[in-house]
């Protein structure tokens, strides 16, 4: 009996109307969420990482590969700027070997001028062989450093493949973190109001402050319950009433806390130099490749993301203990004013290659209530390899 029940109610539940509603797919709770993103952000720092390393590597064979054509060009043209010389000197062999001294005996010259001519064949002769020899060595060594060029060639375009390919997996994760925090924040969150600061500003002193006051208030207003239907957080749990601010964010002003340097690159122009204009800089110049990823220096919230007067697109972060950074140079953002980071978190990138009028730079301010400090008292020493460590402990 019970075995005939089965397929009647079976082919019962089939024969129910379409149009009768289906159970929502259950979504994953608040906790669940706030986990994914937390992992996502882990993951976005270590795929940055990886590129910033692997634009050092294709900088470096670039570099090397540079090296070795500019100084194979160079003998080149040496070469052919010296080649009659060295036509003449090949003809003088040439015709020695044809006509060697013992020939003079036969010369119709006097005794005398048999003589002098001996004399100065034979002086010339070991002159003209050790050109002969310098000539060969030259040219084998620019053989030399051509084979090597054509040898690291191939070197060159894997690390190019590979570079392009981490750059693949961090815009996917890129755009995952930017799915998950949407998903997190409430609907109708406006994120972009702060950017119009940047008209009204009268300064960047005051940009930070109109900044600064735009996010507290924000915050304020922020719904603790962002969806309704979200179980409570578990016995001794305390939520932000931000699900997307890490729980583990530090402050710059805590004893040893070091930011990490933004973009893989050299520094081309230090705090207090001279800048175009005359006036001291306040902040750093990096000289950085193209498409160059750029991060977060230190755990924060983005303070403000539009343009600013000669700053041209800039990127401000609040890091905590009256700290704020400020980045210039950028072509892409990645991120919104309102986004909580960590340091190493992708923020955007500088400019390409097809980008003529863009200068291969970023520039970092670091203030402290408002006013400059040398960023390069708080970024790690390069010595230390900091970028090749976890960022975030």
């Amino acid at each position: 009996m019970g075995r005939g029940l089965a397929p009647a109610l079976v082919a019962g539940l089939l024969l129910l109307p379409a149009g009768l509603p289906r159970a929502a797919p259950e979504k994953p709770n608040l906790d669940a969420q706030i986990a994914q993103l937390a992992s996502v952000r882990e993951r976005c720092i270590a795929a940055a990482r990886t590129v910033q390393q692997k634009d050092r590597t294709l900088a470096a064979l670039d570099l090397a590969i540079g090296v070795m054509e500019r100084g194979a060009a160079a003998e080149e043209e040496r070469l052919r700027q010296n080649g009659k010389a060295e036509e003449q000197l090949l003809g003088a062999l040439e015709r020695l070997a044809l006509a060697p001294p013992e020939a003079l005996a036969f010369a119709p010259e006097g005794p005398i001028d048999r003589i002098r001519s001996g004399i100065l064949i034979a002086a010339a002769v070991p002159a003209l062989q050790t050109q002969a020899k310098q000539l060969s060595g030259a040219l084998a060594s620019l053989a030399a450093v051509r084979a090597q060029i054509s040898a690291r060639r191939p070197e060159l375009e894997a690390a190019r493949q590979a570079l392009a390919n981490a750059r693949d997996a961090l815009a996917t994760l890129i755009a995952r973190r930017a799915d998950l925090i949407g998903g997190l924040l409430p609907d109708g969150t406006n994120l972009q109001a702060v950017d119009r600061l940047g008209d009204v500003a009268s300064d960047l002193f005051d940009l930070i402050k109109r900044a600064d006051a735009e996010a507290d208030r924000r915050d304020l207003q922020t719904p603790v319950h962002l969806r309704a239907g979200s179980p409570p957080p578990k016995k001794g749990v305390v939520r932000s009433a931000d699900p997307t601010r890490p729980a583990d964010l530090r402050a710059l002003d805590a004893s040893r806390a070091t930011m990490i340097w933004p973009a893989a690159g050299d520094v081309v122009h230090r705090f207090g130099e001279a800048d175009r204009y005359g006036r001291p800089s306040q902040g750093v110049t990096i000289g950085v490749a193209p498409s160059s990823v750029v991060v977060a220096p230190f755990d924060g919230q983005v303070d403000y993301v539009g343009r600013f007067r000669d700053y041209g697109l800039i990127l401000i972060i609040r890091h905590g203990g009256g700290y704020h950074s400020l980045l210039a140079g950028l072509v892409r953002v990645d991120v919104t004013s309102g986004q909580w980071l960590l340091a190493g978190e992708p923020i955007g990138a500088t400019a390409g290659t097809d980008d003529q009028n863009a200068s291969a730079t970023l520039y970092m301010e670091l203030r402290r209530d408002g006013r400059p400090v040398d960023p390069q008292s708080r970024l790690a020493s390069r010595d230390e390899k900091a970028e090749d460590s976890k960022v975030h402990q």
